[in-house]
């Protein structure tokens, strides 16, 4: 069984941020922009009031965080360009 070649992530993309001393490196998303910074504030409240959740104001903070690092993600996702004759993969190897 052949292994395929491992991709590696490019350096200098996400850079670990050291907080709170023996916690560990943390990712930290790109910084938010007022506008964008409304956007995610407007999309948690229309996501809570639509599952019919209530946010407990000390995370709203630590939810439109999480909110915007999910956002980060999904747009670099989204960015890697794929040929059209790409198709998902029927086996996968351990």
């Amino acid at each position: 069984m052949k292994r395929r070649k491992t991709v590696k992530a490019k350096p200098g993309r996400a850079k670990p941020i050291r907080k709170g001393g023996a916690r560990g490196s943390r990712i930290r998303p790109a910084p938010a922009k007022k506008g964008r910074d409304d956007f995610i504030g407007a999309l948690m409240a229309a996501s809570a009031q639509a599952l019919g959740l209530t946010i407990d104001p000390a995370w709203r903070d630590g939810v439109k965080f999480h909110l915007r690092l999910v956002l980060d993600h999904a747009a670099r996702v989204d960015e890697f360009p794929l040929p059209d004759d790409a198709e998902p993969a029927p086996v996968f190897h351990a």
